[in-house]
């Protein structure tokens, strides 16, 4: 689990931080979390859709996972099994939270200080940043403007009518129920259609609507979701290889719930 502490010049001044060999802090990840930059590039590899925060809020992710503790786009030795790496992911180990009165702080995932010399290191001996961290909390900074942009376009598309409840079910093969996957929600497209002009005009501006046709054409790869599932589960020796019991589970058809997030 990742534990993550605020870096400061006090007392990292001399630490160094070792980078991430791969994906493993996803590993168990069943979803993403998605900007409106890159949704040209998620698409076309993932079933996208949204999931409401516990404000009310819609947040747009993509679906990594079927269930189980396996993301489908990791594979068994941490490797990320796709074209292009969402941004929410490739700033690890570094973040910046939320301290507890609200402030904005850089952190580092606390397993990945070290004191071992071959490692970069954190600071320069004046205080300043090195090149690496800087250039993360550019990303970052830049990821979060566009961040709330996503939100906006998510809250367009909620006060528009537009998003629904998305009750996903995932073929096991014969004689086994399906696997249900509650929580997440898509675009009504038959309301979307009947949008007039000024409506439409009025998404658009926001960034709503390109966002809306982004996850009505995702919805194209859930067969490539499933074909990943079951690749994973053929070929990971610890798992049953009968089609997707090995990462579903065994009994009845079982739920996924992101009701809760």
């Amino acid at each position: 689990m990742t534990s993550w502490i605020a870096i400061s010049r006090k007392d990292h001044l001399h630490k160094r931080w070792q980078p991430s060999k791969g994906f493993e802090f996803v590993a168990d990840q069943q979803i993403v979390p998605i900007l409106l930059a890159e949704i040209a590039r998620i698409a076309p590899q993932h079933v996208t859709g949204f999931v409401q925060a516990e404000d009310g809020s819609y947040q747009y992710i993509a679906l990594v996972g079927v269930g189980g503790d396996r993301n489908l786009y990791v594979s068994n030795d941490h490797l990320w099994l796709g074209d292009y790496i969402p941004a929410s992911l490739r700033a690890y180990p570094f973040a910046v939270l939320n301290d507890t009165e609200g402030n904005k702080v850089f952190c580092v995932d606390q397993s990945h200080l070290t004191d071992d010399e071959s490692f970069p290191r954190l600071f320069q001996d004046d205080g300043t940043l090195e090149k690496t961290p800087a250039d993360t909390v550019n990303f970052i900074t830049q990821c979060e403007d566009n961040r709330q942009q996503t939100l906006k376009a998510c809250a367009a598309l909620d006060e528009a009518g537009l998003i629904e409840p998305w009750m996903i079910e995932i073929p096991r093969g014969e004689d086994q129920p399906p696997l249900t996957i509650n929580g997440v929600h898509r675009v009504n497209e038959s309301k979307l259609n009947e949008l007039d002009a000024q409506q439409l005009i009025a998404l658009r501006n926001v960034g709503a609507l390109p966002l809306a046709y982004a996850q009505l054409f995702s919805t194209a790869q859930m067969d490539q979701l499933i074909k990943r599932a079951n690749f994973h589960s053929n070929a990971d020796p610890k798992k049953a290889p009968a089609e997707l019991d090995g990462l579903f589970g065994e009994g009845d058809g079982g739920t996924l719930n992101f009701d809760s997030l």
